[in-house]
């Protein structure tokens, strides 16, 4: 197995241990309150942490290297999901205990997931293999994460209900960890830096707003996460809900990740031929006409291919962000300026999802649906007026 080979599985198992954990807590409390806002309030408290943790741990990545990082993430996500489960089992943990803990493991995302994507850049080096089809490779593991989690959270909800069905996802993460440990060389990556901790954290934040092309794909990303956070586990969760059809929630967030998997791949083969500022437009308008028709309530079988349809739209929007932020940064500052984007593009998400859950108790779904549209429409209109983007970073 190549150092790209080992990336890209280690992705893939740790995002879809994330997305098991993303569809079954707030579906196990949605189930056990019957409140849309409770779920908000689990969501929230999934994404919050890793707010601050992508912040100082962007830093940690280049101070303690990307691999150790990788591996550590992994290792005490684990152990977080692991304490959930049990302490759940043995205690019936109350409300405020499972945010908690789902706290505890969001804590260790954010660094590990930027940790993987510094390392993108090294793998592409090393593996002489263009860096924007490694970082649309690399979001296409994540898209396959995102499909498989639900699926198979879903079937687990089924088989075994109750928080037991984290332990798979206990077991992804370990192997993530293994597999990055086995595959990723020590000396791949430049030695880490060692200048003082807090000023690297600030070296790496002032770089990001003060650089035009990466302080506006941060501040739409910000836009983007804020209103299209709670799509899956507030919306479209309250929706099937409340209208008797909640198995086919797997299916619907399934299909949107499968299309978001086929945009990825298809960026992979053409992206490098593409202006990064006209692909994020085209995505960003077709994402918002898509997301917009769910408003509409459609039949099961026509949401399912809209969620198809809208996840290929989405699909290069990430692997763009992704080859500007890397052509952008300094070698020695990508640890801290992904942490950096990481923290301020995720930072609006806990706040759409507690605003979300009283939007969808006290209106409807519907409004939802069309709250994140009318979000997806200003980020357009965001990165269309921006002049940073105006011309090729690769």
């Amino acid at each position: 197995m190549t150092q790209l080979h080992g990336l890209l599985g280690a992705t893939a198992l740790s995002v879809t241990g994330n997305a098991i954990v993303a569809v079954a807590v707030p579906w196990l409390i949605f189930k056990r309150t019957g409140s849309a806002t409770a779920a908000g309030v689990a969501g929230a408290a999934a994404i919050a942490p890793i707010v601050l943790s992508a912040l100082f741990g962007g830093a940690l990545i280049d101070r303690l290297g990307r691999r150790f990082c990788a591996v550590s993430a992994d290792l005490l996500s684990a152990i977080a999901v692991a304490l959930l489960a049990i302490l759940d089992e043995a205690f019936g943990l109350p409300f405020w205990g499972i945010l908690a803990l789902v706290a505890l493991g969001a804590l260790f995302d954010g660094p590990g997931a930027a940790a993987r994507e510094t390392l993108r850049p090294d793998v592409a080096r090393a593996t002489r293999t263009p860096l924007t089809r490694v970082n649309a490779w690399g979001e296409a593991a994540e898209a396959i994460g995102a499909l498989a989690g639900p699926g198979i959270a879903g079937v687990l909800l089924v088989a075994m209900g109750g928080f037991n069905v984290l332990w798979v996802t206990v077991g992804m993460f370990l192997l993530s960890a293994t597999i990055t440990a086995i595959t990723i060389p020590k000396q791949l990556s430049p030695a880490p830096a060692h200048e003082p901790y807090l000023r690297s954290i600030g070296t790496g934040l002032r770089f990001l707003v003060n650089e035009p092309g990466l302080r506006t794909v941060a501040i739409t990303a910000a836009v983007l996460v804020g209103f299209i956070a709670p799509f899956e586990s507030v919306v479209l969760n309250a929706h099937l809900q409340d209208t008797g059809l909640a198995e086919y929630y797997g299916f619907v967030v399934a299909a949107f990740a499968a299309g978001g998997l086929i945009g990825a791949i298809v960026y992979g083969a053409v992206g490098h031929r593409l202006r990064e500022r006209g692909v994020l437009i085209g995505a960003l308008t077709i994402s918002t006409i898509g997301l917009a028709t769910f408003a509409l309530l459609p039949a099961i079988p026509v949401m399912i291919a809209l969620a198809f349809a809208t996840g290929i739209a989405t699909g290069p929007i990430n692997p763009v962000v992704a080859v500007i932020m890397q052509a952008r940064t300094p070698e020695n500052l990508r640890g801290r300026v992904i942490g950096s984007y990481t923290s301020i593009a995720l930072a609006t998400g806990p706040i759409g999802l507690l605003v979300m859950g009283p939007v969808v108790d006290h209106g409807s779904p519907a409004v939802g649906f069309v709250v994140i549209a009318i979000g997806c429409a200003l980020a357009t209109v965001f990165v269309t007026a921006a002049r940073a983007l105006r011309h090729r970073t690769t």
